[in-house]
């Protein structure tokens, strides 16, 4: 807009995802009292005094939540006056404009070199590359510099550079509406900008000259200037092909840009709104005075046309995250008697109401008690942080009261955090669970826990106590609730002589063998645990395994800096259900030898189903654990009940892909038990046999078997391998390596160690899908049969799972509250984030397309192989 009188009508702008360049900043100077000259105050005051020798470096990163994007780069080191240094030096990263989400912020430390004092740092600033209307800073920028403080990679920041606009004065004012005119946002009038400009100019010197100003640090940045504003847009946004607007500085002539692209910039015009999505409060009004015109006519037997039924069906398919048009709202409550037989309309309908409209609420309500019976699904949708109506919740509760108690299990991770978003501690969803629990012995171990791990939280701990002391007074009513109890009071005691373990064991000198020489003697006849050999209570990580004693020669503890203990059980399955009710039940609580059992019995669940053996089940009668201390395993304890949810629901689709969801159960935010599964490291089998299929010839030769092994075991590693790669891929478990991936001798793969989720990973460019070609070699190779059949498997997989994203959104939604660093910091993007990697927009064949796409993308990646070798380098040396 230079050069005009008015503003112009029109705004050419330049979009993010376009510019396909390296970001880059100019450090322009640094100004202020260095670290030197305070420690030397005489030196600094005295232009006859000797001054020490000092220089000055400055350096920038770019950070988004925290997390620093790329590399960090820095100036070289400039010789520094009394009063700073001038610079004038570029700097790039290795970040380009394109790849920068809007959150991003720039961190900026200068550090000072001197002489006798060595090197201090003088100072740092943060500042965000987007305004809050999400266009690109540009131009010159003065960040005051926090003495003493690195800069803070977060924002809101605790080193912001720039004071608000509202704090700034007069002086911050004037600066602020100079750098708008500058940039094009005002209208200029020749002859008064420059009276204007003349007596700012004349007020900023006179307040440079003020003795306060030259008491702080500022370190002037300029960022480069583009021909037209920046805006900010994802890739992702871009749903259709648009011409190349920003390939500025790329020209293969190294010139300026060409008229062909000029002509692209000013033709393309793409509209940002930030609006987009959100409610219109006018619209809401006349929606809501239609409503109340046409309340009293009300047409039940109205049906909707073919286009109508298109949009309703358009609605009903959006996964629950995504919000509900004002338009489709409309829709929806208009045709509401008719979408009362299709169960799936509920909560789309509910999300329509106006429950602050008294009779509306009420007519909602009588017609919901008139609806299709719906899922489990929907019922826990209706149990997220959006229902908040007392009736609607209660509607939910009374349909899991339907679902029976091994269902419940499945789900009783999310129904405990549900309790979060109740009115009031004792809601219906607190009864309804406390009297499930007391009258299942299994669910009230796990209710126990579940609640337990909670008691510290500062917003859910009050709440969480208050219904585990209803679950206790329910089990005191009932006939076998005091043996419940005593033995839940007893597994707590068992926890505390743990962790007690734990601290001696940390705080003792020496190696691993040497601290599992203490453990021993501590568990010994003479040592201070020695009660634990002789403990008999159910399993906390299973109660279907009754434990009759610690075994201390076959404990010990691993080769790591918190110390995990490997603890080895005496043990017993047992019918849990008839633990509680039959005759002759033991002092100790479990079952005793005259009762004349025969051995060898079977796990049952409390509903008299047969559960599946624990892993830690081995050799008969023992069982195995792991107890970590300084540990939060809360996270891992939600991917891995994904990960067995996940598998359920490819079994009921008759798809076994041997999945091995190993159990873990906190204990407490910072200690709990890990199953034990007996497997190797792939790291340490590749070490030791080289490839995997000589490990699966060492334990399953087959002569007339393929690559001369057992097709069993070949086929077992196959199915393993597709359906951990889908299910690792839509819940982004990042920071994968062949030391956290697991290999039984039967061909089993499975993943542990789940501190990275949802697409955060510490390592650059991570693969889609850890699928590395030690994998692939034992498959047979890429043209291989088994190869086939695993993209077989991952698709087939990936479409199963896709069909239940409601469910799995839904969970993740009420996990929204939870201790888990990577869903609490933002619940809405951890949903965004699973959905995405579901690709609800396709349908099944270009799902195919697309599983496959990222199969042969991960196989082919090449960063991924130098990371591993990376890695394996630093555990040797290690």
């Amino acid at each position: 807009m230079p050069g005009s009188s008015k503003p112009s009508r029109n705004f050419t702008f330049y979009l993010s995802c376009d510019i396909d360049i390296h970001v880059q900043l100019k450090v322009v100077s640094l100004c202020g009292p260095l670290p030197s000259q305070r420690a030397f105050p005489e030196a600094a005051g005295d232009d006859q005094a000797p001054r020490r020798p000092s220089s000055v470096y400055v350096v920038a990163r770019l950070c988004d939540g925290g997390e620093t994007m790329g590399l960090d780069t820095r100036s070289r080191y400039w010789d520094a006056g009394p009063q700073g240094c001038r610079m004038g030096e570029w700097l790039s990263f290795c970040v380009k404009y394109k790849d920068l989400p809007d959150s991003a912020v720039l961190a900026v430390s200068a550090w000072e070199l001197a002489e006798a004092r060595g090197l201090a740092l003088v100072g740092g600033a943060t500042m965000p590359l987007f305004n809050k209307r999400s266009r690109l800073k540009t131009g010159e920028h003065k960040l005051n510099l926090w003495p003493g403080q690195e800069a803070d990679p977060h924002w809101p920041s605790a080193t912001p550079g720039k004071v608000p606009i509202a704090e700034r004065g007069e002086m911050g004012r004037l600066e602020n509406l100079k750098k708008r005119y500058i940039r094009g946002d005002m209208q200029r009038v020749e002859w008064l900008d420059r009276l204007t400009f003349r007596e700012i100019d004349r007020l900023l010197k006179q307040e440079g000259q003020l003795p306060s100003s030259r008491e702080c640090l500022e370190l002037v940045l300029q960022l480069p200037r583009f021909p037209h504003d920046v805006l900010y847009q994802s890739p992702q946004d871009v749903q259709q092909p648009l011409p190349p607007v920003a390939q500025m500085h790329r020209q293969s002539n190294g010139g300026p840009e060409s008229s062909e692209n000029k002509d692209n910039m000013r033709m393309r015009r793409v509209i940002l709104d930030p609006e987009v999505g959100l409610d219109n409060p006018v619209e809401n009004k006349a929606q809501k005075l239609a409503r109340n015109i046409n309340r009293g006519i009300v047409d039940k037997e109205i049906k909707p046309d073919v286009e109508e039924r298109r949009r309703i069906s358009e609605v009903l398919k959006l996964p629950p995250n995504k919000p509900i048009n004002a338009a489709d709202r409309l829709l929806l409550w208009k045709f509401r008697f008719s979408l009362t037989s299709e169960k799936a309309a509920l909560t789309k309908f509910l999300k329509c109401v106006d429950w602050s409209d008294a009779q509306e609420a009420r007519e909602a309500a009588e017609l919901m008690n008139q609806w299709a019976a719906i899922d489990i699904a929907d019922a826990l949708e209706l149990l997220s942080p959006d229902f908040k109506n007392p009736q609607v919740r209660a509607h939910a509760v009374a349909v899991l009261q339907r679902a029976d108690d091994d269902e419940l299990l499945s789900y009783l991770l999310q129904l405990v955090q549900a309790l979060r978003y109740e009115g009031s501690d004792t809601a219906q969803l607190s009864e309804f669970l406390t009297t499930r629990a007391a009258h299942n012995p299994r669910l009230g171990f796990y209710l126990h826990w579940y609640l337990f791990t909670e008691w510290q939280d500062p917003s859910f701990g009050k709440r969480a106590s208050t219904v585990h002391a209803m679950f206790v007074q329910k089990l005191q009513g009932l006939p076998h609730g005091s043996l419940v109890w005593d033995n839940i009071r007893r597994q707590i005691e068992m926890m505390a002589q743990l962790a007690h373990i734990s601290k001696e064991l940390k705080g003792s000198r020496g190696n691993a063998a040497r601290k599992t020489e203490h453990l021993r003697e501590m568990l010994g006849e003479q040592g201070s645990c020695a009660e634990l050999t002789a403990v008999r209570l159910p399993l906390p990580l299973e109660p279907s395994v009754f434990l009759t004693g610690l075994i201390p020669q076959d404990c010990s503890v691993f080769k790591s800096a918190l110390c995990p203990i490997k603890l080895t059980f005496r043990s017993e399955p047992y019918a849990l259900e008839s633990f509680f009710t039959r005759r002759g039940v033991g002092q100790q609580g479990g079952p005793t030898a005259s009762e004349g059992e025969p051995p060898g019995l079977k796990p049952y669940s409390a509903t008299g189903k047969k559960v599946a053996t624990p892993h830690c089940l081995q050799d008969g009668n023992r069982c195995v654990l792991i107890y970590k201390k300084g540990d939060d395993l809360r996270q891992d304890q939600f991917m891995l009940q994904m990960i067995s949810l996940m598998d359920q629901l490819l079994k009921k689709e008759n798809l076994d892909l041997k999945i091995t969801p190993y159990q873990v159960l906190p204990t407490t935010a910072d200690d709990g038990l890990v199953e034990f599964v007996k497997s190797s490291a792939l790291a340490r089998i590749l070490a030791e046999h080289k490839t995997i299929q000589r490990y699966f010839e060492q334990h399953h030769p087959d002569p007339a078997g393929q690559f001369g092994v057992s097709e069993k075991v070949i086929s077992t590693f196959v199915k393993s391998c597709a359906g951990y790669c889908v299910m690792m891929y839509i819940l982004g478990v990042g920071d994968r390596h062949l030391d956290n991936l697991m290999l039984c001798t039967d061909g089993r793969l499975f993943h542990i160690d789940f501190g990275y989720i949802l697409g955060r990973d510490p390592k650059p460019f991570p693969p889609p899908m850890k699928l590395c070609k030690e994998m692939v070699e034992a498959m047979g190779g890429t043209g291989s049969p088994p190869y086939k059949e695993f993209k077989t498997y991952c698709c087939e997989a990936y479409n199963i799972l896709r069909k239940s994203a409601n469910l799995i959104l839904s969970l993740f939604h009420l996990m929204a509250g939870a201790s888990i660093p990577d869903v609490k910091a933002d619940p809405e993007k951890a949903m965004l984030k699973v959905q995405e990697r579901l690709a609800l927009h396709l349908d099944d064949e270009g799902a195919v397309q697309w599983i496959q796409q990222l199969i042969n993308e991960s196989t082919s990646a090449l960063v991924p192989q130098i990371m591993e070798a990376t890695h394996r380098f630093a555990q040797y040396w290690r």
